[in-house]
């Protein structure tokens, strides 16, 4: 049993205002966000598609995989699929040895022409992962490829449940040993052609918190489209622009597609931050997020509970040594590059 020594903020007699559910995960997870910048060549977007769809079947494949697409910081489309494994990372080094993954990845050609590559991959003990759903039947993230939840459960609805979810928090602080103290240099490498590792972060904290809404409609859809979306939109928006004051190294704002770019009325944001903190410090104080909980508890309120929007995220800190980046024929600006203190290509 976990001897939790660290406090708990969760308030004495505390009643949630609606019901929240976790997804119940035992095992360690592994999240692997692979993604294309397409340049001018079509084509390789095709490619891609083509090659992240096989890798779904056959040996070691993952258990999930969701698709997303955005436009980046140099006006690039990127698609991306997220793949997720419930097993021990060996699974995931398994599917990165099969023929046809390497044949693809590490083929010369990714490191030429208009379009980069990447992959962002997170080894997650099982401790090191928390989730939360307004519904349960809800086929994204890390609950996506299963039935199994708890709930309806009572740390949820106020500062500092997220921190409460992770099961290591009870006796471990999770704080980094360093925090970003000036912006990242995209200027600082030149990456096109170059295949480029980053070594990782100690204790990052990632986050994945998404909305469906293709069943919204009347004045629930005029709330989330009128007020709930363009607070969202801004907030990220400042993430990106304020990474010393939040500490977010990168934040994505992404629609949702299926396996062959078509996008679904779905949408999530992805970021990593340099502490569990600072993402706590930025849900907590920032106004673009305090009036996207606030609207929602509102609404709620006025619908009486009848909400047909459905929320959800998953959050984990990682050890560095869990994490892999690796960055083909990117621009210097992408994902972590810009926090790359050194050039060290690894082909």
């Amino acid at each position: 049993m976990v001897n939790h020594n660290l406090p708990s903020r969760k308030p004495h007699d505390w009643v949630p205002p609606v019901p929240a559910f976790s997804a119940r995960i035992s095992e360690p997870v592994t999240i692997a966000y692979y993604a294309i910048q397409v340049g001018k060549n079509s084509a390789d977007l095709d490619a891609f598609r083509a090659w992240t769809r096989g890798l779904t079947e056959g040996a070691a494949a993952p258990e999930w995989r969701d698709c997303a697409e955005y436009t980046d910081e140099n006006g690039l489309h990127t698609w991306m699929s997220i793949f997720y494994w419930r097993a021990e990372p060996d699974t995931y080094r398994d599917w990165t040895a099969r023929p046809d993954y390497r044949a693809f990845w590490n083929d010369r050609a990714r490191l030429e022409g208009d379009s980069g590559y990447f992959r962002e991959v997170l080894h997650v003990p099982n401790e090191r992962i928390e989730t939360l759903y307004s519904h349960t039947d809800m086929d994204t993230g890390v609950g996506g490829n299963t039935g199994e939840h708890e709930g309806p459960i009572q740390a949820h609805n106020y500062w500092g449940s997220m921190r409460d979810r992770l099961p290591l928090s009870g006796t471990d602080e999770l704080e980094p040993p360093e925090l970003i103290t000036a912006a990242g240099d995209p200027t600082r490498h030149q990456t096109r052609g170059a295949r480029v590792s980053h070594a990782g972060v100690a204790n990052l904290a990632t986050i994945r918190s998404g909305h469906l809404y293709g069943d919204v409609t009347g004045r629930e859809l005029e709330v989330f489209e009128g007020e709930i979306m363009p607070s969202l939109h801004e907030g990220m928006a400042y993430l990106h622009d304020n990474p010393v004051e939040t500490g977010c190294y990168v934040v994505r704002d992404m629609t949702e597609t299926d396996g062959d770019g078509v996008p679904r009325k779905r949408g999530f944001a992805t970021a990593h931050f340099d502490s569990l903190t600072r993402l706590e410090d930025w849900a907590e104080s920032h106004p673009t997020h305090l009036r996207i909980f606030g609207r929602f508890i509102e609404l709620a309120t006025e619908l009486k509970g009848d909400i047909k929007l459905k929320l959800w995220h998953e959050v984990t800190v990682v050890p560095a040594e869990m994490q892999e980046f690796e960055y083909l024929n990117c621009h210097p600006g992408t994902g972590m590059l810009p926090y790359v203190a050194e050039l060290s290509p690894v082909a």
